[in-house]
């Protein structure tokens, strides 16, 4: 069997025997090691590159196949920008109207995303935060979205994902109490929020009858279940998972919201989390109406030409003031950019005339600004340069396209949830943007593209991870987690897959320049 060394930053980071005939992606996944694969392997992100020798052409990982001893040069380990992720000892839950519930002293309040997942450990009588961990989803080599995660489970089973979430858990754990100096004995309580597809992997369960009609999970959740074996957690701990409304929208929305306190008002409001899924939610008196959006995974970087993580070397701003403007993680060399530098992109393109209301990125000679100097050629193709004229990071006519179909997705979804709860756009009290996504766009340039409607821009709060802070009040009391249970019962859950109103507006909202 062909020998395999992985290495990472000139170190040897793990060795292991191979099949002739596997792929290096799935060696590097069988052994444990990240390496960013956005669609889950299948040749169409062009993103896990890799290299043979220190100094050697990249490749794709899952297009080489194995027939040798084989060393293999990974990229730099990802360093993502992750809402929620700061250290938080400050924040104080004992303000909410929640009292504490009895027992162990410790809890832990975990959100687990599609690309990212956060710890909090919580003192449970005081409220306080004591530390927090995180990182990128350690799923994410199988697919950057929650369908390539179901469609890995309808042909391998979900043993692998489910082991994985549940190592990656126990690591932000452990290492919650190591920063902390607490112990992990004196846990004994965790809650969960996630999207129904992760907290069923998390919980155990197949995903695999979400992917297809009726689209029926296992499990709504919303009860508790015990700690499974090896978790580092007290005897006895239980483990929370917050109640889901649909397959596609779920406990972390539910968590969300009441985070958001929409359970306090009436009014209406629009909360939307936007990511690699994209689920809206309308508060109108003591309703919530629901939705979800396949807004793909365009607004993570992914299925982008340069398109990247919120890594060091990402484009995260762009601005035209007197030439172009850019803000870079790291403050180094652009290599590409992430999702709030896509969607600053694409507004400066629009503001500056260079594409049009079709979205087609216009030929030079046809633009009558300065902008036009960065607009170029490759492969036959038009393409934005956004440095290094001809040499650097650039957005090319399908990446706009992409952008095009998810803003059109979440614009139509918020459209659909106005028409059926009755109100227009300007009668919308508050907009709540929730989010690893929503917390770093920019709110400005998203309603230029029409993410959602600029009568939002005053009423706008961006409150970052709410699906965590959720989860940290459902950790602390019972009176939480009943209140995620009436959330629950008056949601209307509204499926836009055979919805008239959806579809339509969905083809109104491609263009660009349209009210919603």
């Amino acid at each position: 069997m062909p020998k395999i060394r992985i290495f990472r930053s000139g170190e040897l980071i793990a060795q292991t025997e191979a099949i002739i005939g596997e792929t290096l992606l799935d060696r590097i996944n069988a052994v444990g090691v990240f390496i960013d694969a956005p669609c889950g392997g299948k040749g169409r992100c062009g993103k896990c590159l890799v290299r043979l020798s220190p100094e050697g052409e990249q490749i794709l990982a899952c297009k080489t196949l194995i027939e040798k001893d084989t060393d293999i040069y990974l990229p730099e380990e990802m360093d993502m920008m992750i809402a929620g992720a700061e250290s938080s000892a400050s924040l104080n839950l004992a303000d909410r109207p929640y009292p504490p519930s009895q027992g162990k002293k410790l809890g832990v309040a975990i959100d687990v995303g599609t690309t990212t997942v956060v710890a909090h450990l919580t003192d449970i009588v005081s409220g306080m935060r004591i530390a927090t961990a995180s990182g990128v989803n350690a799923q994410r080599p199988y697919g950057a979205d929650v369908i390539s995660r179901i469609q890995y489970c309808a042909e391998n089973g979900h043993a692998r994902l489910t082991q994985l979430i549940r190592e990656q858990i126990e690591s932000l754990i452990r290492h919650t109490c190591t920063i902390s100096g607490e112990r992990a004995r004196d846990i004994g309580y965790i809650a969960i929020a996630a999207n129904t597809i992760m907290q069923h992997l998390a919980a155990g369960f197949s995903p695999v009858g979400m992917g297809v009609a009726p689209f029926e999970p296992v499990s709504y959740f919303g009860d508790e279940h015990p700690a499974w074996d090896g978790l580092a957690v007290g005897r006895g701990a239980k483990i929370y998972y917050a109640p889901a409304i649909s397959a596609y929208v779920g406990g972390d929305i539910t968590a969300g919201m009441l985070a958001a306190k929409l359970n306090e008002t009436n009014g209406p409001t629009v909360y939307l989390d936007i990511g690699t899924n994209g689920e809206i939610a309308m508060k109108s008196g003591a309703t919530y109406y629901c939705c979800a959006t396949a807004a793909g995974p365009a607004f993570e970087g992914a299925e982008i030409t340069m398109g990247m993580a919120a890594i060091s070397g990402a484009i995260n701003h762009v601005k035209w003031e007197d030439g172009m403007k850019l803000s870079i993680i790291g403050e180094k060399e652009p290599q590409g950019l992430c999702g709030s530098g896509l969607l600053d992109a694409l507004a400066v393109l629009l503001d500056t005339g260079a594409v049009d209301e079709t979205g087609r990125l216009l030929d030079p000679d046809e633009i009558d600004h300065a902008i036009a100097e960065h607009i170029g050629k490759v492969c036959d193709e038009n393409v934005f340069w956004l440095s290094k004229t001809g040499d650097g990071v650039y957005m090319s006519a399908k990446d706009i396209r992409k952008l095009q179909l998810a803003k059109a997705a979440i614009a139509a979804g918020i459209y659909t949830l106005l028409q059926q709860a009755g109100f227009a756009a300007n009668e919308v009290k508050s907009f709540v943007l929730a989010g690893g996504f929503g917390s770093y766009m920019d709110h400005v340039s998203a309603a230029k593209i029409g993410l959602f409607p600029e009568e939002f821009l005053p009423i706008t709060q961006t409150m970052g991870n709410t699906a965590g802070e959720g989860a940290a009040l459902a950790v602390r009391s019972a009176e939480a987690r009943v209140a995620l249970d009436e959330i629950r019962a008056h949601c209307e859950y509204v499926e836009l897959s055979t919805s008239k109103v959806f579809n339509d507006a969905f083809i109104e909202h491609i263009l660009f320049n349209q009210a919603i």
